[in-house]
């Protein structure tokens, strides 16, 4: 890696250019250089900045900006404001730096295949290598450059993802047993849970609270009889959805009885699931689910506070004055005005308790609070401890006790990717240790490639510290 050995061979009042731009450095004298003996003024050109001490002309790092600005690259990422971009910006001009001291150079058969691979990836419909003039268009339609510099940006390319290959491959980590099998567990643990964020732990430490009460025989009977209410209340305040929240619901629906066929197009399988599992025809259900999408609707316009809340103390002297749930709800719709069609309403209190433990719509803490704020549960997937930790922020510890939960248990609050989840376990499929002798090897590789990376990453931040980058370009 450049240091002091690179200093001294390249003199300081060598100025650094791009190898794909300008295939050596450009060195300026003092004032004047002399070729075949005549005596040339030469200006030095405007500097962008220093890397290692060494100058960067102006046009090279608008050039390495336009790359980052325009491609995407596995050894950076895509910039999300100004300030990324400049970082990474003075990143790729230094890999360049340190990929021409290596000697890497991309080749024009390189650069023809990866130029291929960018086409193909496009869709464009013309064979680039024989139609000149489409591709010389089609660079300065996209890239809005002359197919020359867009060469030179491939070019560049395939040099900074030559070099990181050759980083990567020059570290040699070594790997235990028990690292490979710890990392075989982590991808064959299997886990899915539905989670609540919150940005306080206080916050998910009382929802927690709430949430591991037991619901009560009661309580479904009270969620059947304020769900009658609430869509007589949709009803009476003309609330209405669209046949996608309805899809949306029935889609629900099955993802909670862990069927994931796509219904709309697999209509006999849909017919045969639902009379198999509800017991009705597909329209009643459509039906039912386009009253139940009425119904959340309009408790989360009341959360949010776009609706005024429902004034139940009507609703409340009837069950005064008829002493039970069951008997009131009979009574509910005991008038001639009453839209039975439109409200969410069965012949008797048992066909409703029925219906709502075969759709799964429960009582309690945790589905009063999604009816009311949806946006707040997430839902990962059925996916490995891996996934969870690397991509969700969860704790290893944590990830692994929810393995030792049982279905539809609480787990409490715990850091994830922002701020904290309260988490209810669905599913769990625990590692079997026999297939690890199975896949051994491929695990070895395969904590191999992890520790190289790492040790690439260590290598670019202690790189980008040693090149002691001076900016003057604002």
């Amino acid at each position: 890696m450049p240091g002091k050995n690179c200093r001294r061979l390249i003199s300081t009042v060598c100025v650094f250019s791009l190898a794909l731009i300008i295939n050596n450095f450009l060195c300026f004298g003092q004032g004047a250089q002399n070729i075949n003996n005549k005596a040339i003024s030469v200006e030095p050109p405007e500097l962008a900045g220093e890397i290692f001490d060494v100058p960067v002309p102006l046009g090279n790092y608008y050039f390495a900006k336009k790359v980052v600005m325009t491609y995407s690259a596995s050894w950076r990422g895509t910039p999300q404001n100004e300030e990324e971009l400049e970082d990474l910006t003075w990143q790729e001009l230094l890999f360049s730096f340190e990929a021409y001291r290596r000697e890497i150079k991309a080749e024009e058969e390189e650069i023809d295949t990866e130029i291929d691979k960018t086409l193909k990836a496009s869709k464009v419909d013309f064979r680039w290598r024989v139609d000149k003039e489409k591709f010389g268009e089609g660079a300065k339609n996209t890239v809005g450059v002359p197919v020359e510099i867009f060469r030179n940006h491939i070019g560049h390319l395939v040099q900074l993802e030559k070099l990181r290959k050759e980083i990567i491959n020059s570290f040699e980590p070594e790997v235990t047993d028990e690292a490979a099998h710890q990392k075989f567990r982590d991808e064959y643990n299997t886990l899915s849970v539905e989670l609540v964020q919150f940005d306080e732990l206080e916050q998910a430490q009382a929802f927690y609270g709430e949430a591991i009460k037991p619901v009560s025989e009661e309580g479904l009977d009270k969620l059947i009889w304020q769900d009658l209410i609430f869509s007589y209340e949709a009803f009476k305040r003309k609330i209405e959805v669209t046949e996608e929240d309805t899809d949306k619901a029935i889609m629900m629906l099955l993802r909670e009885h862990k069927q994931y066929f796509k219904w709309k197009e697999d209509e006999e399988k849909f017919k045969s699931w639902v009379e198999e599992n509800i017991a009705i025809g597909i329209e009643d259900l459509k039906k039912r689910m386009t009253q139940l999408a009425k119904i959340d609707t309009l408790i989360q316009k009341i959360h949010k506070g776009e609706k005024v809340k429902v004034d139940e103390d009507a609703y409340q002297k009837l069950l005064e004055e008829e002493g039970s749930i069951d008997q009131a709800y009979g009574k509910f719709i005991e008038t001639d005005s009453f839209p039975v069609q439109d409200v969410f309403h069965f012949g008797s209190l048992k066909d409703a308790r029925e219906f709502y433990k075969k759709i799964g719509r429960q009582a309690g803490p945790w589905e009063d609070k999604k009816r009311k704020d949806p946006e707040l549960f997430k839902r990962p997937g059925f996916v490995a401890l891996d996934f969870l930790i690397n991509m969700w922020g969860f704790k290893k510890e944590d990830a692994y006790k929810m393995l030792d939960e049982k279905i539809g248990a609480f787990y409490p609050p715990a850091s994830i990717y922002k701020g904290y989840g309260v988490f209810k376990i669905l599913e769990i499929r625990p590692a079997q240790d026999a297939e690890f002798e199975k896949r051994k090897e491929y695990y070895f590789q395969r904590v191999k490639d992890i520790k190289k990376y790492e040790a690439y990453r260590a290598w670019v931040e202690n790189f980008k510290k040693e090149a002691d980058i001076k900016i003057f370009v604002k």
